[in-house]
């Protein structure tokens, strides 16, 4: 009666006493198979797993591109297999990591448990799809978009003024970019003044690039009603489909700091480029009409 087999590869062992002959072909060549078959992963398919792995044994799917598994000695052994992550296979189980570890991506990218059910990352993060948030989202930086919800603003940095012409010219500062075949919702609060007298007043209108069309409406003092430079009968007034500065809103503009409100929507066609604030004295006048710093503008596209 031999020795009992080695518990791993069940490799045959004679007699220790010595009083059994040694057969090559048991004792040697057999033994040797086994251990060329266990030298490293083993090759088998999805379906042909050993059956009675020893705890260790680590195997390779030649079928699922060589994802790779090792045996924790379980039974059934068909339960027992505990996939090992490599570069080859696509990793087809779940990864858990301890809840003091990150995954370092590189030398510098990493992605770590913050607290109970929280994900966190110290560096930047780009989404190149969608991204939905179900709960709140906080945001303790500046936030950045460049599609649909996007807004900019822009605000005046100095006063500019305007005598004698009734041509319209474009606003120093008051200018955004547009994308094409996008629309955006647009508001401008302008602060004007005429110091001397109340006849210059005071009308606006943009310009867009190429096939763009805007709608404006807006609310201010009345052009002919503003009298003594501090009140008037308000106006609002609207436009739309305009194009081109051909299309205008007036109002009045006396000798105490008078606002106008302005708000609209712009269409854009499939050229790309500037929507632009133009304006100009509604009548000539040499006194002069000031749009102020501090007036703004924003846009935010909608669509």
């Amino acid at each position: 009666m031999p020795d009992a087999p080695t518990t791993r590869l069940g490799l045959y062992k004679s007699l220790s006493d010595g009083s059994e002959d040694v057969d090559y072909s048991q004792d040697i060549g057999q033994n040797l198979d086994k251990l060329d078959a266990a030298a490293g992963f083993q090759i088998v398919t999805s379906s042909t797993r050993p059956s009675s792995p020893y705890p260790g044994k680590p195997i390779a799917e030649s079928d699922t591109s060589y994802r790779t598994y090792f045996s924790n000695g379980t039974a059934p052994a068909s339960a027992s297999w505990v996939e090992i992550p490599n570069s080859s296979g696509t990793f087809g189980s779940t990864l858990k990591l301890a809840s003091g570890a990150q995954l370092t991506i590189g030398a510098d990218v990493n992605l770590f448990r913050n607290a109970a059910n929280v994900l966190r990352t110290n560096d930047g993060l780009i989404v190149d799809g969608a991204l939905t948030a179900s709960g709140n989202l906080a945001v303790s930086g500046n936030l950045t978009v460049t599609g649909i919800g996007q807004t900019q603003y822009i605000a005046k940095t100095a006063d500019e003024t305007i005598t004698s012409s009734t041509t319209f010219q474009d606003d120093d500062h008051l200018v955004l970019p547009v994308v094409a075949s996008a629309v955006y919702t647009f508001a401008l609060d302008l602060y004007t003044i005429d110091v001397a007298d109340f006849i210059g007043d005071f009308k606006i209108t943009f310009t867009c690039p190429t096939g763009a069309t805007f709608d404006m409406h807006g609310a201010g003092p009345h052009s002919t009603d503003f009298t003594g430079g501090t009140n008037a009968n308000g106006e609002w007034i609207g436009r739309l489909g305009a194009t081109s500065a051909s299309t205008n809103l007036v109002f009045g503009c006396g000798s105490a700091l008078t606002a106008v409100r302005i708000y609209g929507r712009l269409v854009m066609s499939s050229t790309a480029g500037n929507f632009r604030l133009q304006w100009a004295q509604n009548a000539s006048d040499a006194s002069g009409v000031t749009v102020k710093a501090g007036s703004i503008m924003t846009m935010t596209r909608v669509a």
